[in-house]
């Protein structure tokens, strides 16, 4: 998954998928959704160790999770940040 001004794109077996802002959805604090043509693909979460930090020279801490949505079970893709060069 990497973040642009473009939007958000969440790469899958080699396949990019781009989901643009206006195709992303905020629910709360903890949770946003990405959704092409009004479907939802894909759930972006916090993890209980996620921490923002008020300093953003300061690292990254935490984890999210990434869950594709589907009707099949599936465990949630564990991220963790990884600053692009």
């Amino acid at each position: 998954m990497k973040t642009s001004s473009e939007g958000i794109t969440v790469t899958e077996n080699g396949q990019k998928e781009l989901f643009s802002w206006d195709n992303i959805q905020q629910y709360g604090t903890l949770a946003i959704v990405l959704k092409k043509n009004n479907e939802t693909r894909w759930t972006i979460s916090l993890n209980e160790n996620f921490v923002v930090q008020a300093d953003v020279s300061k690292p990254k801490k935490g984890n999210i999770s990434l869950y594709k949505v589907t009707m099949d079970q599936n465990q949630p893709v564990i991220l963790q940040y990884v600053a692009s060069n």
